[in-house]
């Protein structure tokens, strides 16, 4: 097992300035963070019989801490969705890189009634949340009670850093066949799911909005679909963050190589034939095309914004030695 600590410094950041000073801020050397974690690896080789195998794997848990974001310390909001202008990505220090930002839901309204009910008593006069909010629309919190739903109510709503990763690499043989496999995976991060949209009039929708709701207890997830949206429903909420935990069988192989004596009769060394597949099967309750979505940038992961997935590829060849 090997502990580790490492402090990053210098790290690039694009720090807010005030509107006074007249043109945009740029990305500069002022952010640190601390990455700690332990890792664990394995091995273990045998034979029992004509079967050789050997297993191995290994497991991290990493943990990142913002400590530093120059003079004055103020968050870096990043990262942004295809139509909607809210920035999804936080930076703040005593906080993980670049975690989920936005607004917490409570469901569906069921009836106009329970829209116009919600809300809070302001000076003796109850004032609605969500004003322009109609049965079918989604339910925003309002997390500081002042009768407005707005930026302040925006709140941490997910994290895209894993509990831990790992893999598993396996290895057999028996006579003349052999036999590889390697698995991957992430646990209990978080992903943005940018493609969980059906406000976009003019495109196919996705399967989603089948789901959509279309009368009293008919969903208390996915809102009416709604031609001008005026409750703004596809603000960036937790309804977009989802369990990005995945497990991929990345390469599985299976070869055979031919016996001495026909090498023999062919007059060459050796010859192997194979089978093989890249990204074979992933396991995931991750409802977009790909899990690993990557990044784009330091403050920027986990965004799904429509990626292309990992191809699945399937290879068979020969390997000749003469």
């Amino acid at each position: 097992a090997d502990y580790f600590v490492k402090n990053t410094n210098d790290m690039l950041a694009v720090v807010p300035l005030p509107g006074v000073v007249g043109f945009l801020p740029s990305a500069t050397n002022v952010a640190s963070a601390k990455n700690s974690g332990v890792e664990f690896a394995v091995n273990h080789r045998n034979q029992v019989g004509e079967v050789s195998y050997s297993i191995g794997g290994n497991i991290a848990f990493i943990r990142n801490e913002v400590t530093d974001l120059g003079e004055g310390g103020q968050p870096v909001a990043t990262g942004s969705v295809f139509g909607i202008g809210d920035l999804v990505a936080y930076t703040e220090i005593g906080q993980p890189i670049a975690y989920f930002y936005g607004y917490e839901t409570a469901g569906i309204f069921q009836t106009d009634e329970e829209a116009a009910a919600y809300g809070t008593e302001i000076d003796g006069e109850f004032v609605r949340a969500l004003p322009n909010a109609q049965a079918g629309d989604v339910i925003f919190v309002d997390q500081d009670g002042d009768g407005d739903v707005d930026s302040d109510d925006k709140v941490m709503i997910g994290n895209p850093h894993p509990d831990f990763t790992y893999g598993i690499n396996m290895e057999a043989s028996y006579k003349n066949f052999d036999f590889t496999l390697f698995l991957q995976g992430s646990q209990g991060n978080d992903l943005l799911n940018g493609a969980f949209r059906y406000d976009l009039n003019t495109t196919n929708l996705p399967i989603a909005a089948l789901e959509r709701w279309t009368g009293e207890g008919t969903s208390d997830l996915y809102p009416r679909i709604s031609h001008s949206d005026p409750n703004q429903n596809n603000r960036i909420s937790d309804r977009f963050v989802e369990d990005g935990s995945y497990m991929r069988i990345k390469n599985v192989q299976l070869g055979y190589t031919l016996p001495d004596n026909v090498m023999q009769r062919l007059k060459i060394g050796k010859c192997r034939v194979y089978v093989a597949a890249n990204n074979l099967f992933t396991f995931t309750q991750y409802s977009g095309l790909d899990p690993e979505v990557g990044t784009r940038g330091t403050l920027e992961i986990g965004i799904d914004r429509g990626f292309y997935p990992s191809a699945r590829t399937f290879i068979a060849g020969i390997n000749v030695n003469f």
